[in-house]
């Protein structure tokens, strides 16, 4: 995991026992299916993906010169 892709866009997800709620970056989720479709974030948007291939055509198709 030390590829350029993962350190700026991939947000791993995090159970916290305590809420009870799944975390990915700053957002929290009731259930993991949800968590995980928001996994990869654009850096220049903020939208969040649930592949990195869904998130490299955004890139192209919106952000590309």
């Amino acid at each position: 995991m030390s590829s350029i892709k993962y350190k700026v866009n991939y947000n791993p997800v995090v159970y916290d026992y305590r809420s009870g709620n799944y975390h990915v970056g700053d957002s929290m989720y009731r259930d993991y299916q949800k968590a995980k479709a928001n996994q990869w974030k654009c850096e220049k948007c903020g939208i969040a993906f649930a592949s990195f291939r869904e998130l490299r055509t955004h890139k192209v198709e919106d952000h590309s010169y």
